[in-house]
Protein backbone atom coordinates (compact mmCIF):
# COMPACT_ATOMS: atom_id res chain seq x y z
CA UNK A 1 0.00 0.00 0.00
CA UNK A 2 1.04 3.62 -0.42
CA UNK A 3 1.28 6.04 2.48
CA UNK A 4 -2.05 7.53 1.37
CA UNK A 5 -4.97 5.40 2.59
CA UNK A 6 -8.70 6.05 2.95
CA UNK A 7 -9.27 5.48 6.64
CA UNK A 8 -7.33 4.93 9.87
CA UNK A 9 -8.48 1.33 10.25
CA UNK A 10 -7.30 0.42 6.75
CA UNK A 11 -3.79 -0.43 7.99
CA UNK A 12 -1.18 -0.16 10.71
CA UNK A 13 2.51 0.50 10.10
CA UNK A 14 5.90 1.30 11.55
CA UNK A 15 9.06 2.82 10.10
CA UNK A 16 12.61 1.98 11.21
CA UNK A 17 16.19 2.43 10.11
CA UNK A 18 17.90 -0.28 8.11
CA UNK A 19 21.43 -0.93 6.94
CA UNK A 20 22.49 -3.65 4.51
CA UNK A 21 25.55 -4.22 6.68
CA UNK A 22 23.96 -4.08 10.14
CA UNK A 23 20.34 -5.05 9.47
CA UNK A 24 17.26 -3.59 11.21
CA UNK A 25 17.47 -1.12 14.08
CA UNK A 26 15.27 -1.92 17.12
CA UNK A 27 13.02 -4.25 15.11
CA UNK A 28 11.62 -5.94 18.24
CA UNK A 29 10.45 -2.60 19.67
CA UNK A 30 8.88 -1.60 16.36
CA UNK A 31 7.00 -4.87 15.94
CA UNK A 32 5.79 -4.77 19.56
CA UNK A 33 4.39 -1.25 19.09
CA UNK A 34 2.88 -2.23 15.76
CA UNK A 35 0.98 -5.12 17.36
CA UNK A 36 -0.29 -2.86 20.17
CA UNK A 37 -1.49 -0.30 17.65
CA UNK A 38 -3.06 -3.02 15.49
CA UNK A 39 -5.11 -4.22 18.44
CA UNK A 40 -6.41 -0.68 19.02
CA UNK A 41 -7.32 -0.44 15.34
CA UNK A 42 -8.95 -3.93 15.39
CA UNK A 43 -6.50 -5.24 12.80
CA UNK A 44 -5.35 -8.84 12.96
CA UNK A 45 -1.57 -8.50 12.98
CA UNK A 46 -0.85 -12.17 13.62
CA UNK A 47 1.30 -12.25 10.49
CA UNK A 48 3.51 -9.46 11.85
CA UNK A 49 6.44 -11.33 13.37
CA UNK A 50 10.18 -11.35 12.89
CA UNK A 51 10.27 -14.50 10.77
CA UNK A 52 7.64 -13.28 8.32
CA UNK A 53 9.32 -9.89 7.99
CA UNK A 54 12.74 -11.42 7.41
CA UNK A 55 11.24 -13.64 4.70
CA UNK A 56 9.80 -10.60 2.90
CA UNK A 57 13.09 -8.74 3.18
CA UNK A 58 15.04 -11.64 1.72
CA UNK A 59 12.59 -11.85 -1.18
CA UNK A 60 12.80 -8.10 -1.82
CA UNK A 61 16.19 -6.76 -0.67
CA UNK A 62 16.83 -2.98 -0.76
CA UNK A 63 18.74 -1.22 -3.49
CA UNK A 64 19.97 1.30 -0.89
CA UNK A 65 22.85 0.60 1.48
CA UNK A 66 20.91 2.31 4.27
CA UNK A 67 17.63 4.07 4.72
CA UNK A 68 14.17 3.61 6.18
CA UNK A 69 12.03 0.48 6.11
CA UNK A 70 8.26 0.76 6.35
CA UNK A 71 6.33 -2.34 7.41
CA UNK A 72 2.58 -2.21 6.86
CA UNK A 73 -0.25 -4.59 7.71
CA UNK A 74 -3.65 -4.00 6.13
CA UNK A 75 -7.08 -4.62 7.60
CA UNK A 76 -7.09 -7.89 5.63
CA UNK A 77 -3.77 -8.93 7.27
CA UNK A 78 -1.64 -8.41 4.15
CA UNK A 79 1.90 -7.47 5.15
CA UNK A 80 4.19 -5.45 2.88
CA UNK A 81 7.59 -3.76 3.13
CA UNK A 82 8.88 -0.67 1.33
CA UNK A 83 12.18 1.20 1.44
CA UNK A 84 13.03 4.85 1.14
CA UNK A 85 16.20 6.92 1.57
CA UNK A 86 17.12 8.96 4.60
CA UNK A 87 16.66 12.70 4.11
CA UNK A 88 17.33 15.37 6.74
CA UNK A 89 19.37 13.87 9.59
CA UNK A 90 20.83 15.37 12.78
CA UNK A 91 20.54 18.98 11.61
CA UNK A 92 19.18 22.28 12.86
CA UNK A 93 15.92 23.19 11.16
CA UNK A 94 13.05 25.64 10.87
CA UNK A 95 9.55 24.52 11.80
CA UNK A 96 5.99 25.71 11.36
CA UNK A 97 2.82 24.94 13.31
CA UNK A 98 -0.29 23.40 11.79
CA UNK A 99 -3.59 22.27 13.28
CA UNK A 100 -3.33 18.61 14.26
CA UNK A 101 -5.71 16.08 12.77
CA UNK A 102 -7.91 14.56 15.47
CA UNK A 103 -9.15 11.00 15.76
CA UNK A 104 -11.48 8.96 17.97
CA UNK A 105 -10.03 7.64 21.22
CA UNK A 106 -9.09 4.18 19.91
CA UNK A 107 -7.35 5.60 16.86
CA UNK A 108 -5.50 8.50 18.49
CA UNK A 109 -1.82 7.91 19.04
CA UNK A 110 -1.52 4.99 16.61
CA UNK A 111 0.43 4.68 13.36
CA UNK A 112 -2.65 4.14 11.24
CA UNK A 113 -3.72 4.04 7.62
CA UNK A 114 -4.85 7.67 7.34
CA UNK A 115 -1.27 8.87 7.80
CA UNK A 116 -1.64 11.04 4.68
CA UNK A 117 -2.63 13.89 7.03
CA UNK A 118 0.91 13.83 8.45
CA UNK A 119 2.49 13.45 5.02
CA UNK A 120 0.51 16.51 3.91
CA UNK A 121 1.71 18.42 6.98
CA UNK A 122 5.31 17.71 6.05
CA UNK A 123 4.67 18.83 2.48
CA UNK A 124 3.03 22.04 3.74
CA UNK A 125 6.15 22.80 5.79
CA UNK A 126 8.39 22.24 2.78
CA UNK A 127 6.15 24.43 0.62
CA UNK A 128 6.72 27.25 3.11
CA UNK A 129 10.49 26.77 3.12
CA UNK A 130 10.57 24.96 6.46
CA UNK A 131 11.78 21.47 7.32
CA UNK A 132 9.26 20.30 9.91
CA UNK A 133 5.61 20.73 10.86
CA UNK A 134 4.65 20.69 14.53
CA UNK A 135 1.01 19.77 15.07
CA UNK A 136 -1.08 21.82 17.50
CA UNK A 137 -4.30 20.91 19.31
CA UNK A 138 -6.01 23.16 21.85
CA UNK A 139 -3.08 25.61 21.84
CA UNK A 140 -0.47 22.94 22.62
CA UNK A 141 2.03 21.08 20.43
CA UNK A 142 1.02 17.41 20.41
CA UNK A 143 3.31 15.86 17.78
CA UNK A 144 5.54 16.38 14.77
CA UNK A 145 4.85 15.33 11.21
CA UNK A 146 7.36 12.44 11.57
CA UNK A 147 9.08 12.91 14.93
CA UNK A 148 8.50 13.74 18.59
CA UNK A 149 9.10 17.30 19.87
CA UNK A 150 10.99 17.80 23.16
CA UNK A 151 11.23 21.20 24.86
CA UNK A 152 13.87 22.12 27.47
CA UNK A 153 12.64 24.85 29.82
CA UNK A 154 14.73 27.30 31.83
CA UNK A 155 14.41 25.11 34.93
CA UNK A 156 16.22 22.26 33.17
CA UNK A 157 13.06 20.17 32.64
CA UNK A 158 12.47 18.28 29.40
CA UNK A 159 8.82 18.52 28.38
CA UNK A 160 7.15 15.91 26.19
CA UNK A 161 3.47 16.00 25.18
CA UNK A 162 1.04 13.92 27.22
CA UNK A 163 -1.76 14.29 24.66
CA UNK A 164 -3.57 11.15 23.51
CA UNK A 165 -2.94 12.45 19.98
CA UNK A 166 0.81 11.96 20.44
CA UNK A 167 2.38 8.81 19.02
CA UNK A 168 4.66 7.01 21.47
CA UNK A 169 8.20 7.40 20.15
CA UNK A 170 10.59 4.45 20.04
CA UNK A 171 13.51 6.84 19.53
CA UNK A 172 12.59 8.90 22.58
CA UNK A 173 12.17 5.70 24.58
CA UNK A 174 15.72 4.80 23.60
CA UNK A 175 17.02 8.19 24.78
CA UNK A 176 15.20 8.49 28.10
CA UNK A 177 17.50 6.62 30.49
CA UNK A 178 20.62 8.29 29.10
CA UNK A 179 19.02 11.73 29.28
CA UNK A 180 18.08 11.06 32.90
CA UNK A 181 21.63 9.95 33.60
CA UNK A 182 22.89 13.19 32.03
CA UNK A 183 20.91 15.17 34.60
CA UNK A 184 17.73 16.00 32.67
CA UNK A 185 14.36 15.65 34.37
CA UNK A 186 11.63 14.46 32.00
CA UNK A 187 8.08 15.72 32.45
CA UNK A 188 5.01 14.82 30.39
CA UNK A 189 2.53 17.65 30.03
CA UNK A 190 1.14 20.31 27.71
CA UNK A 191 3.62 21.92 25.32
CA UNK A 192 1.69 25.18 25.39
CA UNK A 193 2.72 28.65 24.25
CA UNK A 194 4.15 29.53 27.66
CA UNK A 195 6.45 26.49 27.74
CA UNK A 196 7.64 27.06 24.18
CA UNK A 197 8.08 30.83 24.60
CA UNK A 198 10.41 30.44 27.60
CA UNK A 199 12.26 27.36 26.37
CA UNK A 200 16.02 27.17 26.37
CA UNK A 201 16.11 24.71 23.49
CA UNK A 202 13.75 22.55 21.43
CA UNK A 203 14.50 19.39 19.48
CA UNK A 204 12.56 16.65 17.73
CA UNK A 205 13.58 12.99 17.57
CA UNK A 206 12.50 10.10 15.40
CA UNK A 207 13.60 7.03 13.46
CA UNK A 208 13.66 8.92 10.19
CA UNK A 209 15.44 12.07 11.33
CA UNK A 210 17.63 11.13 14.29
CA UNK A 211 17.57 14.44 16.18
CA UNK A 212 16.59 17.83 14.77
CA UNK A 213 17.41 21.06 16.56
CA UNK A 214 14.45 23.44 16.13
CA UNK A 215 15.79 26.99 15.75
CA UNK A 216 12.67 28.81 14.59
CA UNK A 217 8.93 28.32 14.75
CA UNK A 218 6.59 30.12 12.35
CA UNK A 219 9.42 32.49 11.47
CA UNK A 220 10.28 33.40 15.08
CA UNK A 221 13.46 32.27 16.83
CA UNK A 222 12.88 29.93 19.77
CA UNK A 223 15.30 29.08 22.52
CA UNK A 224 18.37 31.01 23.60
CA UNK A 225 20.82 29.58 21.11
CA UNK A 226 21.83 26.60 23.25
CA UNK A 227 22.73 23.39 21.42
CA UNK A 228 23.49 21.26 24.47
CA UNK A 229 20.35 19.10 24.28
CA UNK A 230 20.81 18.58 20.54
CA UNK A 231 24.43 17.50 21.09
CA UNK A 232 23.45 15.18 23.96
CA UNK A 233 20.72 13.47 21.94
CA UNK A 234 22.99 13.13 18.89
CA UNK A 235 25.75 11.62 21.05
CA UNK A 236 23.36 9.11 22.65
CA UNK A 237 21.95 8.08 19.28
CA UNK A 238 25.43 7.64 17.82
CA UNK A 239 26.31 5.35 20.70
CA UNK A 240 23.10 3.37 20.26
CA UNK A 241 23.67 3.04 16.51
CA UNK A 242 27.12 1.62 17.28
CA UNK A 243 25.68 -0.96 19.71
CA UNK A 244 25.47 -4.21 17.74
CA UNK A 245 22.76 -5.71 19.97
CA UNK A 246 20.35 -2.97 18.79
CA UNK A 247 20.52 -4.40 15.26
CA UNK A 248 19.06 -7.58 13.79
CA UNK A 249 21.13 -8.88 10.87
CA UNK A 250 19.13 -9.59 7.71
CA UNK A 251 21.33 -9.56 4.62
CA UNK A 252 24.64 -11.41 5.09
Amino acid sequence: MSEVAQGPRSSVFTTMRFSKRDGLFLIDSHLARMRIHAEKLRIDAGAVNLDSILCLLHEDPPQLNEGLLRIECTSTSEVSVTYRPLTVQNEHVDAITLVSPTWPKRVSGTKHGAWNAYVNARQAAENRGADLALLVHEYSIVDGDRCTPIVLDDDGVLWVSDSNLSVDSITFGLLKSSLNAAGYHIQHGKLNERIVARCVEAVAVGSGVGVLGIESLDGEQIGVGSKRLFAECASILKREYETTTNWTVVWE
